[in-house]
């Protein structure tokens, strides 16, 4: 019997409404929470901004590690992400109530708001590489990315007038409609017994050091500017760069995306970066002309943008190919993490820093992270490339035959 198209349009539809769902509630969150616990700590001692966003990374380190390792062993990659909702929903509502309690009780919700952020991250991850295929996975990573962009843009908006205790509950209502939509939209899958690789094997394969290093170079880099940048450039103008830079990045990794499944995935990622290595070279330069400043927010938000798209949405899933891919974006995800808390760690410090040097050579190290990015494969298979290169030839050779027959004299 043939099968019903139309039900195969809508099962396919539900389920990329499911990985939307996902993708988008699982960043949106990590963002909001992570805006919300630094400006409550804006005011407290070092000691204290430490203790709290430690714990709060830490939760979500630890609970990334456990959640790749226990997905499909211990318990089934559905399940675990029905449990990282709920208990999503349970540390925001306690959070809401926090107000004014002292530094133990909020350090204690803090890692309960890590847990419960990193438990499901690299199950889905891993359920949106299985859900699109690995031609297309860079077009449908870039299009959720730009939703993560506006859900993101969206829920600050909304919430910008309300204190932590509000906000949290909203995101609590947030993440339980997203839950209602999850689960009128996910679809049954057949059980299919995927092998489980090992991480110590995974993080020995040349192939994936060579886009791991760069990575880290960026995430390290990124970190040790980001409060020197934030110094230099006065709060002021600092305030609007993570606007517009979510701004770009989100369009960015919507173009990058169609770029990366027609041109593969190291070229986007050598793009983005000589565009910030360029970005850091001329703030070095002329760190006191306007329109430096306005080039480096430009080009870090398309750089940003592609590094998302490559480094966090795409290039673990090509990886994993046809197996649990969990602990591949687990080995994504810890980077993009610690550079997060390298920020807190260094700020303190940063008075101490020559700015003009800093810019160089951060500009210098990107460009060095860019040598490792020449030698490894393309994670894009060489025969799709091989594929798509030969018909647009043969598309420009038709167009050329037309042309040329339509200028010859009869």
């Amino acid at each position: 019997m043939t099968p019903n198209l139309s039900s195969v349009n809508r099962s396919y539809l539900k389920s990329w409404i499911a990985v939307f769902i996902l993708v988008a509630i699982a960043f949106t969150e990590y963002y909001i929470v992570l805006d919300t616990l630094t400006n409550i700590v804006s005011n407290m001692e070092f000691i204290e901004t430490l203790n709290i966003m430690g714990v709060f990374f830490g939760g979500v380190g630890i609970a990334t590690v456990i959640g790749s390792i226990v997905s499909n062993t211990v318990i089934k990659q559905e399940k675990l992400m029905l449990l990282w909702f709920l208990l999503g929903i349970t540390s925001f509502l306690l959070f809401s109530i926090t107000e004014g309690a002292s530094l133990l009780v909020i350090s204690t919700i803090s890692l309960l708001l890590g847990i419960s952020i990193g438990l499901g991250m690299p199950s889905i991850m891993a359920y949106f590489a299985d859900t699109f295929e690995i031609e297309r996975r860079g077009r449908f990573g870039g299009t959720i990315w730009f939703v993560v962009g506006v859900c993101i843009s969206v829920f600050a908006l909304v919430t910008i007038t309300l204190g932590p205790a509000a906000r949290m509950q909203s995101l609590a209502i947030f993440v339980g409609i997203g839950l209602l939509i999850f689960l009128l939209t996910k679809q049954r899958k057949t059980e299919e017994k995927k092998r489980q690789p090992k991480l110590t094997l995974i993080i020995r394969e040349r192939r994936i050091l060579l886009y791991v290093v760069p990575w880290i170079m960026f995430c390290l880099i990124n970190s040790l500017e980001a409060p020197i940048l934030e110094n230099f450039f006065g709060s002021d103008f600092f305030s609007i760069v993570p606007v517009a830079e979510l701004a770009i990045s989100s369009i960015t990794a919507l173009i990058g995306g169609f770029i990366s499944d027609f041109e593969g995935r190291k070229r986007v990622a050598i793009i983005g970066f000589v565009l910030i290595g360029i970005g850091y070279a001329v703030l070095g330069f002329v760190p006191n002309l306007m329109i430096s400043w306005y080039l480096y927010v430009l080009v870090d938000g398309i750089a940003w943008g592609m590094f998302v798209l490559v480094f966090i949405m795409v290039v673990w899933g090509d990886f994993g190919a046809n197996t649990a891919k969990e602990k591949y974006y687990l080995i994504g995800g810890l980077p993009f993490l610690i550079s997060w808390f390298l920020q807190f760690l260094i700020e303190p410090n940063i008075a101490a820093i020559p700015v003009e040097a800093a810019f160089s050579l951060a500009s210098l190290f990107l460009f060095i992270a860019v040598v490792p990015l020449m030698f490894a494969p393309e994670t894009l298979p060489e025969k799709k490339l091989e594929k798509r290169r030969l018909k647009k030839y043969a598309e420009t050779a038709r167009k050329l035959k037309e042309k040329l027959e339509g200028n010859t004299p009869t």
